[in-house]
């Protein structure tokens, strides 16, 4: 007679570590840290006996130095503030980076290869496709949001003897991001009626024109006559929480936030569909070696174009054209002896010249 049995759901035990698998936060760590600490603070202190520190004079808010750059570990993100929208570079993109960075070990919960470098069978190859991918696609979008590809082609049209030559109007969209919202016009005929903002309703949906003004829902001056109030006598800090009157500029939206978090999000999730196309990620734990690696080779590559390749403006320059600033005389340490100097603006490099 057969009889019924129920499954039982298999328990995953943890293998035990033995003792000597094992290192104990005191003595063995907090040693080991002391007497890194301690070699730390004493090559600082050697380094400082034989190189001055590059203070400068006090800081004047008349004189702003060009170009005005954030220490070095901030330079990723004055680098994003180029190409996003202030408050997504400042504030959105590093709060979720922090957010998903400390959210790996709850994403990734194997103990297998805990603490080892490169503890899965593909793991070198992927960190190496990872961070060459990364490089390649932050330096790509660098240069065509700086127009360098405009330069290469009009450069490459001179040297063959045709020095009219400019970047046709017809790709004006193509010569960067900002050029979507600036440089790239057209017009589509529609009835009158969807005509988009207050601008005059010539038949035509005009870009960029038309939508740059796209009144929000409920603002209380678009819509139905039934759907137009005056603005409301409320106190300043309630009406800022209303958005009357308020309207969407729709190309500044577009090449600001939803075309960098496109690129942002598309990026990384191409990258895991090659890596998996490839065969190379299997696991969760290729995955996120795949995306922390891409995400340290951008952090990387943006912190070095933003301080040795931005120049006068924040424009993208070769090292050796980038201002140094502690050789700008009006703004030297107390120390050194007062000078005149003249300032000499140059057109060919954008930068100036002190002549002491």
């Amino acid at each position: 007679m057969a009889t019924a049995t129920q499954a039982v759901p298999r328990q995953v035990v943890r293998q035990k570590r033995e003792r000597e698998q094992e290192v104990m936060v005191w003595p063995d760590l907090v040693f080991i840290e002391f007497v890194a600490a301690s070699l730390f603070t004493l090559t600082f202190l050697i380094l400082s006996i034989f190189v001055n520190a590059p203070l400068l004079n006090q800081a004047n808010p008349d004189i702003t130095p060009n170009p005005s750059k954030a220490p070095w570990y901030f330079m990723n993100l004055q680098e994003l503030l180029l190409h996003m929208h202030p408050a997504l570079a400042g504030v959105i993109v590093p709060t979720i980076a922090l957010i998903l960075i400390a959210a790996i070990p709850y994403i990734d919960r194997s103990s297998d290869g805990q603490g080892v470098w490169f503890g899965t069978r593909n793991s070198v190859r992927i960190s190496i496709f990872s961070a060459i991918f990364a490089i390649a696609i932050s330096l790509g979008l660098v240069l065509y949001d700086s127009e360098k590809h405009v330069e290469a082609v009009e450069g490459i049209a001179h040297n063959l003897g045709d020095e009219e030559w400019k970047w046709p109007g017809s790709l004006g969209a193509l010569r960067n991001v900002r050029a979507l919202q600036t440089g790239w016009e057209w017009s589509v005929p529609v009835p009158e009626s969807a005509q988009l903002g207050p601008g005059e309703h010539d038949g035509e949906l005009n870009w960029p024109a038309d939508f740059t003004h796209i009144p929000m829902p409920f603002n209380g001056t678009s819509g139905p006559d039934w759907m137009r109030w005056d603005k409301p006598d409320w106190p300043g800090w309630l009406l800022a929480l209303y958005w009357y009157d308020l309207n969407w500029n729709f190309p500044a939206f577009l090449v600001e936030i939803l075309l960098p978090v496109v690129f942002m999000v598309g990026f990384p999730v191409l990258l895991i569909i090659i890596l998996k196309r490839m065969g190379w990620v299997v696991t969760m734990r290729d995955g996120m070696v795949a995306l922390f690696t891409g995400f340290l080779a951008t952090y990387w590559t943006l912190t070095i174009i933003g301080a040795a390749f931005r120049g006068a403006g924040q424009h993208l320059k070769p090292p050796w054209e980038v201002p140094v600033l502690h050789e700008d005389p009006r703004i030297w340490a107390q120390s050194a002896e007062p000078q005149d100097y003249q300032l000499i603006f140059t057109a060919e490099t954008e930068s100036v010249i002190y002549d002491v």
